[in-house]
C-alpha cells in the first residue's frame, strides 16, 4: 500500500509527540506500507513498526531505527549509512545491496534475514546480535564490540 507524503510527514509528527510524551502523539505504524525511495534521514523512527514495509532505495542515512519492528523489510539497495539499529528486529528481512556501513547493529536480530552484498564497514555489533546462521559479518567489514 502506497502512502502520500503529507500523511507520511503527519505520522512521523505524531510519532515524535508520542516519544517526548506530548498530548497527540501516536506510535508510528508503517506496517507493510511502501516506501520506495523515500527520504527518512536524520527522522526518529525508534520503537516504530514497519513490519512488512518495502523501503527499497529508500535513505534512511543516520536514522534512529532503534528497538523498530523492522520484520521482513525490503531493504533493497537502500542507504542505511549510520542508522541507530539498536536492539531492532529484523527477522526475515531482505538487505541486498544495501549500505549499512557504521551502523549500531547491537542486540539486533537478523535471524533468517537476506544479506547479499551488503557493505557493513565499520557497522558495530554484539552478543547480543542475532545473524542468520550461515552470515560472518567480520567479512563485510562489522566491528564486534565486547562487554556492551
Amino acid at each position: 500500500m502506497k502512502i502520500l507524503y503529507e500523511a507520511l510527514q503527519q505520522i512521523i509528527k505524531q510519532h515524535a509527540k508520542f516519544l517526548s510524551a506530548e498530548d497527540g502523539g501516536q506510535k508510528a505504524n508503517l506496517e507493510c506500507i511502501d516506501l520506495y525511495g523515500v527520504n527518512l534521514a536524520n527522522v526518529n523512527l525508534k520503537g516504530a513498526n514497519l513490519e512488512g514495509a518495502s523501503l527499497r532505495r529508500a535513505v534512511l542515512w543516520g536514522t534512529n531505527l532503534e528497538g523498530a519492528n523492522l520484520n521482513g523489510v525490503n531493504f533493497k539497495h537502500a542507504v542505511l549509512e549510520g542508522a541507530n539499529m539498536n536492539g531492532a528486529s529484523l527477522i526475515g528481512a531482505v538487505l541486498k545491496g544495501v549500505n549499512m556501513e557504521c551502523c549500531d547493529l547491537r542486540g539486533a536480530n537478523l535471524m533468517n534475514a537476506i544479506l547479499k552484498d551488503v557493505s557493513l564497514l565499520g557497522a558495530k555489533y554484539d552478543q547480543r546480535t542475532v545473524w542468520p546462521e550461515t552470515y560472518n559479518p567480520a567479512e563485510s567489514g562489522a566491528i564486534c564490540e565486547k562487554g556492551s
